[in-house]
């Protein structure tokens, strides 16, 4: 099913190496956001890559082959735009480098587990409304 010419609901891409994480957010979020997920960061690139145009990306922090990390980093390089609308999120196991990281980009994190209006909000800011 198609979204309408007009539906102005801002466009997320999640991305959760855990697919069950990644539906249930799409489930959470779809009332106000149109929601596309990917479940590694190399595939929300090549969401990205293909097209697909997205106002915030929500994004699992620690990840299997690729993190989001490596995510943001090429994010910058590639769209630095949306580098600055990521959200991430992490269950807290965070590595030395992951710290250091946290500490020095400007983003919102949520630790997992998180309740749904934590989430929003979270999103709201970084959406800017």
């Amino acid at each position: 099913m198609t979204e309408p010419a007009g539906d102005a609901k801002p466009r997320v891409l999640v991305v959760d190496d855990e697919p069950r994480m990644g539906k249930a957010l799409q489930r959470l979020l779809a009332h106000r956001y149109r929601v596309t997920v990917a479940t590694s960061a190399r595939q929300a690139l090549a969401v990205l890559d293909g097209g697909v145009e997205v106002d915030a990306i929500v994004c699992d922090l620690m990840m299997p082959e690729m993190t989001g990390i490596d995510l943001y980093e090429a994010l910058r390089a590639r769209r630095p735009g949306l580098a600055a609308r990521v959200l991430f999120m992490s269950g807290g196991a965070y590595t030395e480098d992951a710290q250091e990281f946290l500490a020095q980009v400007p983003h919102r994190r949520l630790d997992k587990p998180f309740r749904p209006e934590e989430l929003e909000r979270a999103l709201e800011r970084v959406l800017g409304g």
